[in-house]
């Protein structure tokens, strides 16, 4: 387990990426992505959201306009926001910038979440039973073209008693920042673990998912890892 002091470290390093990408002022605290689930499975929702992070940043890069859009969004710590629905019911109406390819989740943005509000009003957050399934292990494929290739990452989640809710926001937030700072590249499949504790980070790892304890004020906690390579 990772010491406070690491811990604080591992989440002042994220707060100074995405201060390296500051929004336009008029942008700040609006702009978001939004997803549609119908159903959560952790390799379906994992494949999703690195393939909704890849097209968000664009075959350029982070410049030009989708480009801005993905800078915005990893200034404000790639907002998401989760709605319950059935994609296949709201693409007419609403259509998506990405839909997975099993149907079970459509992603909108990132951009205004004002684009969305008939959306957002339309369903309701999205909310699953007390716990994500521990042990778990699966492998997945993952989606991407060019930035796809024959790379293996460990996703490894600290789920045991995780509402469903929290481990979309842990996950989509620490993949989806990887994408846009380009870790994932070349990265075709990534292995997600589950485990019951704290991740122990294995060495050399990338990413580490932090935030505050909510069950000890004052404190830090680790939630995810991501090892790439």
């Amino acid at each position: 387990m990772l010491s406070q002091d690491e811990l604080r470290a591992r989440f002042e390093e994220r707060v100074v990426r995405a201060g390296r990408m500051p929004p336009d002022p008029r942008d700040a605290g609006r702009v978001g992505a939004v997803a549609v689930l119908r159903d959560f499975s952790p390799g379906t929702f994992a494949r999703s959201a690195v393939a909704f992070a890849r097209e968000a940043r664009g075959t350029r890069g982070m410049r030009g306009t989708r480009g801005d859009w993905a800078a915005a969004w990893y200034a404000g710590f790639t907002r998401t926001i989760f709605l319950a629905g059935d994609p296949r019911n709201l693409l007419e109406r609403h259509p998506c910038r990405h839909l997975d390819p099993d149907g079970d989740i459509a992603w909108y943005g990132p951009g205004p979440l004002a684009d969305h509000g008939a959306l957002r009003r339309l369903l309701r957050p999205f909310q699953g039973p007390l716990g994500v399934a521990v042990p778990f292990v699966q492998e997945i494929p993952l989606d991407g073209g060019e930035a796809a290739g024959s790379g293996l990452a460990l996703l490894e989640v600290s789920a045991a008693g995780l509402p469903v809710e929290d481990y979309l926001v842990n996950v989509n937030h620490l993949l989806a920042e990887a994408v846009l700072d380009g870790l994932l590249d070349g990265t075709g499949r990534l292995l997600i673990r589950h485990v019951a504790h704290e991740p122990d980070p294995p060495a050399g790892y990338d990413r580490i998912r932090v935030t505050a304890d909510p069950r000890t004020p004052g404190r830090l906690r680790a939630h995810a890892c991501l090892r790439v390579g």
